[in-house]
């Protein structure tokens, strides 16, 4: 990836699976380099080995359909909470346990930015900022993921109806459980 680049590697992508080389960003390197690696130890398409739409377990998905301008203010709050609940400092002592040295860890949403900030990358108000941004960038890509599987029954989660859920859930699970 270093080397060569992650467009160069798309391109070996695009040409072992297709399917797969549409799914994923030619920028983000680390997805297509697990493409490649799973291609190469399998000798399969990488796209066959993705989780299909199949339950092994019986199971009611519900999923609440919020707009968009009302999930980003949420988010927006949930990170002002975190900060509110500490998270600066939690990051801080973890940092001193080893946080920085784990590949997962260190990325998650928020530690990655309050890490930046105390590294001194940017500011204290930029890390927030840039979390409040990725976080909303992740939620766009869960939607997208639920949205494809046609398991999940979705809800209206808009503030006037947001009343109903209970009760159009419950209607949901009582018609699973008597089908």
């Amino acid at each position: 990836l270093e080397e060569r680049g992650s467009g160069v590697l798309h391109a070996r992508l695009a040409a072992a699976d297709p399917e797969a080389a549409r799914a994923i960003l030619p920028s983000n390197g680390r997805r297509v380099v697990r493409a490649l690696e799973v291609i190469e130890i399998t000798g399969r398409p990488f796209t066959a080995n993705l989780p299909g739409h199949e339950a092994v377990y019986d199971t009611l998905q519900i999923g609440v359909d919020v707009e968009r301008p009302e999930l980003d203010e949420r988010i927006a709050l949930r990170v002002d909470r975190m900060w509110d609940a500490g998270l600066v400092e939690e990051v801080r002592l973890l940092e001193a346990a080893g946080l920085r040295s784990g590949r997962t860890a260190s990325r998650a949403l928020g530690y990655q930015q309050v890490l930046a900030s105390l590294a001194e990358e940017c500011t204290e108000e930029v890390a927030r900022a840039e979390t409040v941004r990725a976080t909303k960038r992740f939620a766009r890509r869960q939607d997208s993921w639920f949205r494809r599987d046609p398991r999940v029954h979705w809800l209206s989660g808009a503030a006037d109806r947001r009343g109903e859920l209970l009760a159009s859930a419950l209607t949901l699970v009582e018609r699973a459980v008597t089908a």
